[in-house]
């Protein structure tokens, strides 16, 4: 005959279990918070800067970040913003911007990079006009905002500017060339 042995959790030993259950409970909550608010914060860039960069990269410009949102636009495709602490206090700041014109205006030259303090101009020239409704070349402005302005990997603003570029000659039917972006 076989005994049956129970064994039963003191006191204790529930309140250990109820407190590891309720942290696993909380920590799971703040991972899929945490989630959330970077799939909102996706979505946000990729609507407000018209699919034209990579969401991750650019929240991964200038040092990281939360939570990012979108501001009206006055003249640029989109004007991002980022959540900061500041005295304790979480604000959203401006940090990048983008900007692209269409140009039917024959303009000599190669496609080309101006680089600025705070931002970096790509000129992508359209191989045909005629594909692309007459457009002769888009120009891409990338601009760090605010506070955030010196932070950042070197080239990476460059490199948001030049995809933007290439997915903005892709949308308006130019086929362009462009040097790699550079790194400093």
């Amino acid at each position: 005959m076989s005994e049956k042995r129970s064994r039963r959790l003191g006191t204790g030993g529930v309140v250990g279990l109820v407190v590891c259950v309720a942290a696993l409970a909380v920590g799971g909550w703040f991972v899929y918070g945490a989630y959330e608010i970077r799939q909102d914060s996706r979505a946000e860039i990729t609507e407000a800067c018209e699919g034209l960069v990579d969401p991750d990269a650019v929240m991964r410009f200038g040092g990281g970040g939360r939570k990012v949102d979108s501001t009206g636009t006055g003249g640029q495709v989109c004007v991002l913003r980022r959540a900061v602490t500041f005295e304790g206090q979480e604000e959203m700041a401006e940090y990048f911007s983008l900007k692209v014109v269409a140009s039917k205006d024959a303009e000599p030259g190669e496609s080309r990079f101006d680089l600025g303090i705070r931002s970096v101009e790509v000129t992508a020239k359209c191989a045909d006009p005629v594909k692309a409704a007459g457009v002769t070349s888009l120009r891409v402005t990338a601009v760090r905002e605010g506070d955030l302005a010196t932070r950042g990997e070197p080239g990476a603003l460059a490199a948001l500017a030049r995809e933007a570029a290439l997915r903005a000659a892709a949308k308006a039917g130019c086929e362009t060339t462009l040097p790699a972006a550079p790194t400093t």
